[in-house]
């Protein structure tokens, strides 16, 4: 059984978005078994939704991301793009991959769909993607 020892950990309040993205990674690179899938599902749901929350307020961005034009301001709509729509569309994927899994089998497929969900978002913003819709700055 592994034990998520976040609940526990001191970390100051800027650097609180690396702790979730690391584990966020960590959790996905690591297979668990059928039986483990819906409380690993759950846990990385949970991770996610507090990032997506301190995202959403402006919480400084993860030091691996890159995320381009977030000191810039937000352009307007029509000036956005296939980037801005690459950006939040792996947003999109992964908030519906998380919800997928509600028994054991599904909860498992789920788990490698995160997996892909996770790594096309961390990799767009790791390598100078715009933020995704929900988390433009204004």
């Amino acid at each position: 059984m592994r034990h998520h020892g976040l609940d526990h950990v001191m970390v100051p309040e800027l650097g609180r978005s690396d702790v979730l993205v690391a584990e966020i990674s960590r959790l996905l690179a690591s297979p668990v078994r059928a039986t483990r899938a819906v409380c690993e599902l759950r846990w990385v749901n949970g991770l996610f939704c507090e990032l997506d929350r301190r995202m959403r307020a402006g919480a400084p961005l993860p030091r691996t991301w890159r995320a381009f034009g977030c000191d810039r301001g937000v352009p307007p709509v029509f000036r956005r793009g296939i980037a801005y729509d690459y950006a939040t569309d792996c947003y999109d994927s992964m908030r519906e991959a998380l919800w997928k899994g509600v028994g054991t089998a599904q909860a498992w497929k789920a788990l490698a769909e995160v997996e892909r969900c996770w790594r096309r978002l961390n990799d767009a913003l790791t390598e100078r993607s715009p933020l995704p819709e929900p988390w433009l700055r204004e």
